[in-house]
């Protein structure tokens, strides 16, 4: 059985996340501004809006069944040879 991550470990890889988000919030500000007069329209945002947030949950829907394909065993099943005397 493994050994669940440290506290302080967590703690870590969440502002290791909140830093790197913020960059790119950062670094997406600067472009945007340095691109000059932008005219987006209502359905403009809306498809930018949209587009973003699908973006995000099929990331994060894809590693999540990476992971959970990983400790659930699903990964072990597909790649059993039994002629493998190693096992």
């Amino acid at each position: 059985m493994e050994r669940p991550p440290s506290p302080a470990f967590t703690l870590s890889a969440c502002l290791f996340g909140v830093a790197v988000l913020i960059l790119v919030v950062a670094a997406s500000w600067t472009v945007w501004r340095e691109m000059g007069q932008i005219d987006l329209g209502f359905h403009g945002w809306v498809a930018l809006i949209i587009g973003s947030v699908g973006m995000i949950a099929l990331g994060g829907g894809l590693m999540w069944l990476s992971f959970y394909s990983s400790r659930s065993g699903h990964d072990s099943a597909a790649h059993y040879d039994p002629d493998d005397e190693t096992s």
